[in-house]
């Protein structure tokens, strides 16, 4: 039996798309961006449109503790906390670290949200699913009824957040924005690409959607994605079919999952200084990179508008003050 979603509303959308023009006129392509760094609620960016489905499901089961893990730097924790702060909702973050002698980006403003944080060990963190059933057992036995939203909210419930997406994009091209050849965005687990890939099909959404993987191999990231539209197909009844293939541009993982070298940092100066848009190092700035790479070797190979989805993380600029710093002042 299928399910209907219950979603709340909490992004400010529609969130506008811009050109960075100097950027085009480098490479000799269109190169436009999609701001969902403006979703709102702390500019917490993708998160934000998968938590209106995510938190709608919480408030319809009677929910009032959302518990979620990350990074200590994590988005999607501090997302979370926002949106708990707003509804009147108790949040618990499970953070893998030790905690810091002072707070700082995302973990300052957790705290600073009210939410209760849990320091988990590496081997806690490991073992996620347990490390969270257990903290859900701790709200239970107070009186609570806890909801576990997953790392990135990312699940096919999630998903919903940017098949809703793709459907406001295609919206904006009928009133006026670019017919994009193709659409960009930054792939952690895959999720967000999942549900652009099912909007694409529910709205007939014209452009290509390419991700491209910032911490995992590319195969993992495709059975990522392959696999959550065949989970919202049997749990939503859609009528769309799972894609033949993934499009990802690989290579660009980088140093690792947290790990920013230099030529991300340089970037994230750059693009600051030569369009007013700041990146996240961690994340935006490594697909970023692999997509200016991937024009600069052949600026056709995506066609001639392209639109880069932004999906936010602004405030971990931050506690990279002092490489950041370093690379000014070279």
């Amino acid at each position: 039996m299928t399910s209907t979603p219950t979603r709340i509303e909490l992004a400010l959308a529609p969130t506008p798309v811009m050109k960075l023009e100097r950027l085009s006129r480098r490479l000799g392509v269109e190169l436009w961006v999609k701001r969902d760094d403006l979703t709102g609620l702390l500019e917490s960016g993708n998160k934000v449109r998968k938590l209106e489905f995510l938190v709608g499901d919480a408030l319809a089961q009677g929910a009032d503790t959302l518990i979620t893990i990350g990074t200590l730097q994590s988005n999607c924790c501090r997302a979370v906390s926002a949106v708990a702060a707003r509804l009147g909702l108790r949040a618990i973050v499970a953070l893998t670290g030790a905690r810091p002698d002072t707070y700082d980006g995302n973990l300052l403003l957790c705290r600073m949200l009210n939410a209760e944080v849990r320091y988990l060990t590496d081997e806690q963190f490991r073992h996620a699913p347990e490390t969270l059933e257990a903290i859900s057992e701790d709200v239970r036995r107070a009186g609570g009824t806890p909801y576990v939203i997953p790392e990135s909210g990312s699940n096919e419930l999630g998903a919903l957040g940017y098949l809703e997406c793709a459907v406001e994009l295609a919206e904006q091209i009928t009133h006026g924005a670019p017919r994009f050849d193709t659409v960009v965005l930054t792939c952690f687990s895959g999720g967000s690409q999942a549900g652009l890939l099912m909007g694409k099909q529910l709205a007939g959404l014209p452009s290509e959607i390419v991700g491209v993987p910032i911490a995992f191999p590319a195969e993992r990231v495709r059975g990522y994605v392959t696999e959550t539209i065949r989970k919202a197909i049997h749990r939503f009844g859609f009528a769309i079919e799972v894609p033949k293939s993934i499009q990802l541009l690989d290579g660009f993982q980088g140093i690792g999952r947290a790990g920013v070298d230099d030529a991300e940092l340089a970037l994230v100066i750059r693009l600051a200084g030569e369009e007013g848009l700041m990146l996240d190092p961690v994340y935006t700035a490594k697909a970023f990179g692999g997509l200016v790479q991937t024009l600069e070797r052949d600026n056709k190979s995506l066609g001639q508008r392209v639109c880069f989805i932004h999906t936010g993380g602004i405030f971990s600029v931050f506690p990279f003050r002092d490489s950041l710093t370093r690379l000014l002042d070279a």
